[in-house]
């Protein structure tokens, strides 16, 4: 005899549980595709950048050339660009350089307003 829907939904559901909790304690590996329940030691977000349309070929080919997606050399770059600061002093730093000839070149930066609108110094 063929068992009802709602036991065959709680059976997976323990079955899951179990192995989930055996994933916890490292008994055994999450399956191909499949994250474990550890929470990240380092959680990222998500954070929007505008770049230039004219930099994203040339972006997609370094991807390309390094057999990895844009959004990860990006991420990487960032990632080392900032780990580069903390290694240097501030005062050795020239913000008004970028990094590179072929960089982007910022302005200035903008007052930051508060949310009555009235500008910070």
């Amino acid at each position: 005899m063929s068992e009802s829907v709602r036991d065959m939904l709680a059976r997976e559901a323990a079955e899951a549980e179990e192995r989930a909790d055996a994933e916890e304690r490292g008994e055994i590996m999450p399956g191909p595709g499949q994250r474990g329940r550890k929470p990240a030691a380092d959680p990222s977000q998500v954070y929007t950048v505008r770049i230039p349309v004219s930099q994203l070929r040339k972006l997609r080919e370094a991807a390309d050339r390094l057999n990895m997606q844009p959004s990860a050399l990006i991420r990487q770059w960032v990632i080392e660009r900032l780990n580069a600061l903390d290694a240097s002093s501030a005062s050795d730093l020239d913000e008004s350089q970028p990094p590179d000839p072929d960089g982007v070149k910022l302005g200035p930066r903008r007052a930051q307003s508060s949310p009555r609108g009235i500008v910070d110094s």
